[in-house]
């Protein structure tokens, strides 16, 4: 290059050098003036949040620990007396529907054909056990007492469907029912018979079987459902599954969470199930304790977290600590498998302009940490306000944003609220809530400090300026 030529090029680039410099500076001076952040400060409390935590009988009237969940054996000799005359209305007065509604709590349902207990009794009405002519299995085993029926039996099956269909009908659009458990087929509706031993009980095929799921994924397609291992229907239709046996290490993570990982041999059909790694991103993994308190005890808990964590469990019952004295022994392991199951979120840092002007909007970025081991399943609305210093709303929004994406870990999202444009001049403050959609009204606690007594969370401040 001769030295005309460099005489020519210096000025321009020194030119251009200015004007990156230049604008460089003032996008930094734009992010630090114009935006401002605000840290929220983080709880360590429980919280008593829907659709986890411990679940109750739903017959009981109350319990010692908190709870959102109760839960109901539908026994089918109790839903249906009579063929095709439904006893809805008494089987809800037994489990105290109209009651938990009251209470804000949800139900989770399981219909049961063999229930063993201490006595000799039918858990199939009379009228079925005679139209599949007695077909079953009497037993007196070491589960109990009770009568298995013939899972095979076409007159079984089609009338299944039909109740199956009388109870979407009745509870597939309510939104108190949150959860159904697959039931139905075994003992308990878990899936399995007695499989050893002289009194042996034949366990149907899985093409039998998938009759059963499939009358309950046709009729209650608006809701989760739940088996109880997996099965390649419970795959191939993203269902949950429940562990019955929580709390045991040869139950819970040398079965349920080896089955769901890397798959199975069912010793009951002898059929290849498939794995389900990563079912809990999309439908719930519940259950309950095996029955014994000790899994909570301090020699124990470190074990039961473990096992909380890697099976990513939202809610257990109704075999659970639940009638366990508030503020005794055992209090301090509840509260910390309470604060570890389910979902908890923490709005770690909000940010959003410094000012803004009316008739605009403000552009709201939250930095969102699930500190639990499992989403929330449901679409509620994350709404976004401004509120002025006497706490009145004065512009919300429901946000677009889908929290059931809000895995275990930190994400960032982002949203704008509209500021009116006869707003007057002054500092308001942004709040987030999460709303119930059946009541628009707040109902799931972030693990932080700033809670309104309407359920809001206060985050930073704004100034708003007269346009």
């Amino acid at each position: 290059m001769n030295a005309r030529r460099l005489r020519l090029f210096s000025p321009i680039v020194l030119v251009l050098a200015s004007i990156i410099v230049i604008g460089y500076r003032n996008l930094m001076a734009t992010e630090v003036v114009d935006r401002v952040s605000y840290f929220p400060a983080e709880t360590d409390q429980v919280l008593n949040n829907p659709y986890m935590g411990f679940v109750i009988d739903a017959r009981n009237k109350e319990a010692k620990q908190p709870f959102r969940l109760a839960y109901a054996n539908l026994t089918w000799a109790d839903l249906e007396p009579e063929k095709g005359k439904y006893a809805f209305d008494a089987v809800e007065r037994k489990f105290q529907f109209a009651f938990w509604k009251t209470k804000g709590v949800s139900l989770i349902l399981r219909v049961v054909l063999d229930y063993p207990t201490e006595v000799e009794h039918l858990d199939i009405p009379n009228w079925l056990y005679e139209e599949t002519s007695k077909k079953g299995v009497s037993y007196n085993l070491a589960y109990g007492k009770g009568f298995s029926p013939d899972y095979n039996n076409p007159r079984l099956i089609e009338n299944h469907e039909r109740l199956i269909q009388a109870l979407g009908e009745r509870y597939n659009n309510d939104p108190q029912v949150a959860f159904i458990e697959l039931g139905s087929i075994g003992h308990w509706g878990e899936w399995h018979t007695m499989d050893e031993g002289s009194q042996r009980i034949e366990f149907p095929k899985e093409d039998v079987t998938d009759n059963y799921v499939n009358h309950y994924l046709r009729y209650f397609d608006r809701k989760l459902l739940l088996m109880r291992r997996p099965h390649e229907i419970a795959l191939s239709h993203h269902l949950g599954l429940f562990n019955d046996a929580f709390g045991s290490h040869e139950s819970t993570i040398d079965g349920f969470l080896k089955w769901y990982t890397d798959g199975y041999k069912s010793w009951l059909t002898q059929n290849d199930q498939p794995a389900m790694p990563y079912f809990w991103k999309s439908a719930p993994s519940g259950g309950e304790f095996r029955p014994d308190v000790t899994y909570l005890n301090d020699s124990n808990m470190e074990e039961t977290l473990l096992q909380s964590k890697l099976t990513h469990v939202s809610w257990l019952g109704p075999s659970a600590p639940s009638q366990e004295p508030y503020g005794g022994r055992l209090q301090p392991n509840i509260d910390r498998f309470l604060k570890t199951i389910g979902y908890r979120f923490v709005i770690a840092k909000e940010s959003h302009e410094k000012k803004v002007r009316t008739g605009n909007s403000l552009h709201v970025k939250l930095n969102i940490i699930n500190r639990g081991v499992a989403p929330f399943y449901f679409a509620w609305p994350l709404e976004l306000s401004l509120s002025n210093e006497q706490g009145i709303i004065v512009s919300r929004i429901q946000t677009n944003l889908d929290i059931r994406e809000w895995l275990p870990g930190a994400q960032e999202v982002s949203h704008v609220l509209p500021i009116p444009a006869n707003l007057a001049h002054g500092i308001y403050i942004v709040n987030a809530a999460i709303l119930n959609p059946e009541t628009n009204k707040p109902e799931v606690d972030f693990a932080i400090d700033g809670r309104s007594s309407d359920g809001h969370y206060s985050l930073g401040t704004v100034e708003i300026l007269r346009k």
